[in-house]
């Protein structure tokens, strides 16, 4: 099966101190390095770089290689935190987004991000297109959801990203991580108002 490549954007962790090194970095470069998936990284300070770098990531010569948005930030609910405050909602992320997400996961690896009425979930897949959105409804710990993060990207190159392999990613992650899933609040919402269908293979 072809590996599901990650398109990484980071924030700061903790802008106060220049001397912070906390990244997500050194799980990504397991992956790879087990030959798990790909990925590409890139950290974000600004405002104007997540919109750089979220434009660069939703052209399909990008998306498709790496079809998994890893956003890597602080986070309250349904938004995301760029700098010390710079607050990003997850209608504004809609917008940047729009149609360019389809057969895509949106994986959000931020405190609380998704603690928010599934229907406000539901409109950000219908607008943007993507199979899923991923992350977490409650503050966690770092290193904990950093280790979570791991395996969930694991699992998602366990089966195709279509309506039937999301579902079947969506049942690994809670038979295999339940202890992980249900201690971090992770959800994983599927976008079942669309059907992604499964491509048949070539044959000779």
């Amino acid at each position: 099966m072809k590996t599901k490549g990650i398109y990484c954007i980071e924030g700061l962790w903790n802008p106060d101190d220049i001397s912070d090194r906390s990244t997500v970095l050194p799980i990504l470069e397991l992956l790879e390095k087990r030959e798990t998936c790909n990925f590409i990284y890139h950290d974000c300070a600004t405002y104007e770089e997540l919109l750089f770098l979220i434009s660069t990531w939703r052209k399909k010569t990008v998306s498709n290689k790496y079809p998994i948005l890893y956003l890597a930030f602080h986070g309250k609910e349904e938004r995301i935190f760029v700098g010390k405050e710079t607050a990003v909602t997850l209608e504004l992320i809609s917008e940047l987004l729009k149609e360019k997400c389809y057969g895509k996961v949106i994986y959000f690896g931020s405190c609380s991000t998704l603690n928010t009425d599934e229907r406000n979930i539901k409109r950000f897949l219908d607008k943007t297109d993507a199979i899923a959105a991923i992350g977490y409804k409650t503050e966690v710990d770092w290193l904990q959801a950093t280790a979570c993060d791991l395996f969930v990207f694991d699992a998602l190159q366990k089966d195709l990203l279509d309506s039937k392999g999301i579902k079947n990613i969506h049942d690994k992650i809670i038979s295999d991580y339940g202890n992980l899933h249900r201690l971090l609040g992770l959800r994983v919402v599927i976008n079942d108002r669309q059907h992604f269908p499964r491509k048949r293979k070539k044959t000779k």
